[in-house]
């Protein structure tokens, strides 16, 4: 509810300055307590991780391959069930994602759009997707060229993962571990924000072009190791 009465706060204050009128907001007096009560969502552990992914090896389905290639990327469920196949490159020295915005499917911020080295489990589920997909999006359960239908891959993926490591645990818990396993291997915090599309920090970060591929890969090989 902040974020989006934010959001109605905005697009009110634009018009009233595009339009010149003479008026005051009538959203910017509205108050919203904030929500103690609101659990945080909590990351999985390298034991429910490793869990999840064998799971996810022996089902062998578009659901489990979602799920695995989130579980080393760290990307958002949305991000993850909007991509095309184009957007997985294999056929390289490092495999990885391409993750760019489409129509059907916008991301969250500009530091959203990024390249994400495959590893692990996710390069699996990426080679499954390729071998298996004959569809231009890599699920097309969820996506067509319309929509990305992530509320409903959620609600299916949530209930499967509490089946598999507990009540407690949901699909955006293993973004939360990402960052988390990264920060274990030492990871520098540019590195980190890259790999995550989390939002720049410093005035510093905007130099550059950012890590290269070879560079990225070397970290997330780091959190896949045994």
């Amino acid at each position: 509810m902040q974020r989006n009465f934010t959001s109605i706060k905005a697009m009110v204050n634009f018009t009233i300055l595009e339009l010149g009128l003479d008026c005051r907001n009538p959203f910017s007096g509205v108050y919203l307590a904030f929500e103690n009560s609101t659990q945080k969502r909590q990351p999985l552990t390298n034991q429910q991780i490793k869990l999840l992914q064998q799971e996810c090896y022996q089902v062998d389905d578009d659901m489990r391959w979602l799920v695995a290639l989130i579980s080393d990327t760290g990307m958002r469920l949305a991000e993850a069930a909007g991509l095309k196949t184009e957007d997985l490159e294999l056929n390289h020295e490092y495999p990885h994602i391409k993750l760019k915005p489409y129509p059907n499917r916008s991301l969250k911020t500009k530091a959203s759009e990024r390249v994400i080295p495959l590893v692990g489990a996710s390069l699996w589920a990426a080679q499954r997707i390729v071998a298996s997909t004959q569809s231009d999006f890599c699920f097309a359960r969820y996506t067509n060229s319309e929509s990305c239908n992530s509320n409903s891959a959620s609600a299916a993926i949530n209930k499967w993962v509490k089946t598999v490591v507990g009540d407690e645990a949901v699909i955006h818990g293993l973004r939360h571990s990402f960052r988390d396993r990264l920060r274990q291997a030492e990871a520098p915090l540019e590195v980190i924000d890259q790999l995550g599309g989390w939002s720049l920090r410093t005035v510093g970060q905007f130099y550059g072009n950012g890590h290269t591929l070879e560079i990225l890969t070397k970290w997330m090989r780091t959190i896949v190791e045994e």
